[in-house]
């Protein structure tokens, strides 16, 4: 009986050591490409190789906390100081955001409309699968994604007045679009560091002046690929940016050093090169210096602003009594959008020509 109870041990026990070395094995294959060093209680360790990816997860894992999966949650009014989520947001348009999973596949459709609206889908490594304009559907598969099984949705709907027929129209609009999901798995957030995730981040800010290349801020892999340096760095400044055939982001006029403490300011920019026909527009937008709204009156669009009698438009920053004037505290910073570019060359000569031509000038009162 014992020779029968030892023989039987024998391959069982040996049976657990391999399955046990195997799920070990597993384990170590499972361990994710951007899971480079962990801190003592198992979290991951950020900085710059796997940054877009922490920060990334820090929204989807936000969002997942709060709202259900493959929904949008519209945003039904304009951002204001007391209504932002992610840092420069702009008074532009209403926002509405999901967290979709593609496991099987999710269909995307944007309905006819002839005012601006954008549905634009990120991956997990925040870089773009596609763009969806009214009249436009978009499917999107795992295949499609750098990372994961699950996109974050960033959609922006514009008004065509800002009363409340134009409200109205714009809430029908967002409700009107669609999300065809064939699967519902709930997120997992990667468990990333939250310190050295600020620290790295705050260390990308810093380094600001060297995002000078705005064809590289937002894109595909293959579009950023050629200088990853500045969607890394633009992705520290602001999230889910649109890729330069959709949008352009002038960042690099601010106000000179006399003008920071809130001195009467102004800025004259030419009409840029934009599919008006199509809702395209642009807007200047003001924020503190980390990027945040803090005044009620801190943004101005070309529909809002009134223009100039050569057709260029002034705008004010803290002049009473002027034209186009917005509210800015101590060290505020500004950022210019040009939405719908009639084509990423037109939109990059304009920026080059402004850099070059175009500054914020104090006004002696």
């Amino acid at each position: 009986m014992k020779k029968f109870l030892f023989t039987l041990f024998v391959p069982l026990f040996f049976m657990s050591c391999k399955s046990s070395a195997q799920q070990f094995k597993s384990t170590i294959q499972q361990k994710p490409s951007y899971a480079k060093e962990m801190t003592a209680d198992g979290k991951i360790l950020v900085d710059e190789s796997n940054f877009t990816i922490a920060e990334t997860d820090r929204y989807m894992s936000d969002h997942a906390s709060k709202y259900p999966l493959n929904v949008f949650h519209h945003i039904r009014k304009m951002s204001s100081k007391d209504n932002q989520v992610v840092v420069r947001e702009n008074q532009d348009v209403m926002y509405s955001r999901a967290l979709v999973d593609v496991t099987n596949g999710a269909t995307f459709i944007n309905p006819a409309w002839d005012q601006y609206s954008v549905i634009q889908i990120n991956d997990e490594n925040e870089y773009i699968v596609g763009v969806v304009y009214p009249g436009e559907q978009l499917t999107v598969t795992p295949k499609d994604l750098a990372l994961g099984h699950h996109v974050f949705v960033n959609m922006r709907t514009g008004l065509r007045s800002l009363d409340a027929a134009g409200y109205d129209e714009a809430h029908k609009h967002q409700d009107a679009v669609v999300i065809k999901a064939n699967s519902a798995i709930p997120y997992k957030p990667k468990a990333f560091d939250k310190v050295s995730l600020k620290a790295t981040r705050d260390e990308l800010k810093a380094r600001a002046n060297e995002d000078d290349k705005p064809r590289y801020y937002f894109g595909t892999k293959e579009e950023v690929a050629e200088h990853p340096k500045q969607f890394l760095i633009a992705s520290a400044l602001g999230i889910f940016g649109l890729p330069i055939k959709d949008a352009a982001y002038l960042n690099t006029i601010q106000p000179p050093v006399e003008a920071r403490s809130g001195a009467c300011a102004s800025l004259t920019l030419p009409v840029p090169p934009l599919q008006f026909n199509k809702g395209g527009f642009f807007s200047v937008t003001t924020y503190d210096s980390k990027g945040w709204i803090v005044k009620d009156n801190f943004a101005l669009n070309n529909n809002q602003a009134t223009p100039n009698d050569d057709g260029t438009y002034t705008f004010h920053f803290n002049c009473p009594g002027t034209i186009n004037n917005m509210n800015v505290v101590q060290d505020w910073t500004v950022l210019i959008r040009l939405y719908r570019p009639v084509s990423a060359d037109a939109v990059l000569e304009y920026m080059k020509s402004a850099n070059k031509n175009i500054k914020i000038e104090l006004i002696k009162q």
